[in-house]
């Protein structure tokens, strides 16, 4: 197969190798959203996807509905509740903001035309993450899901000012190395910076010595001393009723 060998600055090679995987040439264009219910079925396959990935396939009971029930049947606006955001990507620029497709609670971030340094991307489930957002007039059918984080507001007393929490951050494994983790932690941080928080919480895994020197670069204070505890299930349901 053959590429192009000029790419003009707003163009992208979006090349076919077979018709089960694509490759996504020399650049893509990402752009970061507030997910929406029509999300709903990729937010589950994400959701499944990082619990294989960390190894918590046997606690998982995560179902589209309860996601839609969580996410969509608060009476709170976004990130005063569980809220989504998508990562997505395409071979063409995404539109620019403006008035009519602006959504008030979160401005949606967009890099188009993102250089990939020469890096060719396979995708072998392109098909299935093929996005459903509407409103994107000509780009419709050519936007794909990469990956999501799911965010909650959160206090501690130690600090004078609330802040989010980020539960999960996931981009699949196929967009991992293009910096666009970096991009989904950068809106998390910019929104709790615009709404006047004044932390992001979340948790590393303690053998992940990559992502954590990630973290302590972007100026993160880490502390390995704290581990995460969880009472759930059956344990929550026996250790509510003991009065002793």
């Amino acid at each position: 197969m053959e590429y192009s060998t000029h790419v003009a600055a707003t163009t992208l090679i979006n090349s076919f190798q077979t018709k089960e995987n694509t490759i996504f040439s020399h650049q893509i264009s990402a752009r970061i959203r507030l997910a929406t219910e029509l999300d709903v079925p990729h937010l589950h396959k994400l959701v499944t996807q990082m619990a294989e990935y960390h190894g918590l396939s046997e606690i998982f009971t995560t179902t589209e509905t309860s996601l839609y029930n969580n996410l969509f049947k608060s009476n709170d606006p976004p990130f005063h509740s569980l809220t989504a955001l998508v990562l997505e990507i395409s071979p063409n620029p995404f539109p620019p903001i403006t008035k009519s497709n602006n959504l008030i609670s979160f401005t949606p971030i967009i890099k188009n035309n993102y250089n990939l340094d020469q890096m060719d991307v396979l995708d072998p489930e392109l098909e299935t993450f093929r996005s459903k957002f509407k409103g994107d007039g000509e780009n419709n059918g050519n936007v794909y899901v990469a990956g999501h984080v799911l965010v909650f507001p959160s206090y501690n007393g130690f600090f004078e000012k609330p802040g989010l929490y980020l539960d999960q951050m996931f981009v699949r494994k196929c967009y991992r190395g293009m910096r666009l983790g970096k991009l989904l932690f950068s809106a998390v941080a910019s929104q709790a910076a615009k709404m006047g928080m004044g932390m992001v919480d979340w948790l590393v895994a303690d053998w992940n010595e990559e992502t954590i020197n990630f973290y302590e670069k972007m100026g993160a204070h880490y502390i390995p001393e704290y581990r995460l505890c969880k009472l759930y299930g059956d344990q929550l349901q026996s250790f509510s009723k003991k009065t002793d």
